[in-house]
């Protein structure tokens, strides 16, 4: 007798758990990593996020693009951190937010060291700089269940270093 209020409880303590387990969520997620090209080689990593029963989705991006050898210093280079947020119509998503955009570029001519070896030996003034900006993509992704390959139209309009671009990418994630 003792035993019977113990197994009620028990068994009321993990209902919620059984009836939390046969739900299915159809929720998507995907991670990715590719490269491509804007004026220079590209990178860039994302993390997209798409609730179920919705076509909206949420991307998460970084991307990177510079000079990957120059003999002329310093080497150019722009990095991006943005939000984005858009709708997935069958293999295609469209997305735009905003950004934090930072890199540096050359300023003023200072001198030339010669070098034989590696070219001009040009060296400028470095200029940092750091804005916001608007990205937006556009992703053709083809996948499994679990793996897929995709390529993304890219760019980023901001009042310092706007850029656009193609990239080809690798998926992991639940995809369909």
């Amino acid at each position: 007798m003792k035993a019977l209020p113990l197994i009620s409880v028990l068994v009321f303590l993990g209902s919620p758990f059984v009836s939390q387990g046969q739900s299915i969520d159809d929720s998507k997620f995907w991670l990715s990593a590719g490269l491509g090209k804007t004026k220079f080689i590209h990178g860039m990593i994302a993390a997209g996020y798409k609730p179920k029963d919705k076509s909206s989705i949420i991307i998460s991006r970084y991307s990177v693009t510079g000079e990957l050898v120059s003999f002329v210093e310093p080497g150019l280079k722009t990095s991006e951190f943005g939000l984005l947020y858009g709708l997935k119509r069958g293999k295609f998503t469209f997305a735009s937010g905003l950004s934090t955009v930072w890199g540096r570029y050359r300023g003023k001519y200072m001198y030339t060291d010669i070098d034989p070896l590696f070219g001009t030996g040009q060296h400028y003034e470095t200029v940092n700089y750091k804005t916001v900006g608007v990205p937006a993509e556009i992703r053709y992704i083809t996948s499994t269940k679990y793996a897929g390959i995709g390529i993304t139209a890219f760019g980023n309009l901001n009042n310092k270093n706007s850029f656009a671009g193609l990239n080809v990418s690798l998926y992991v994630g639940r995809l369909k």
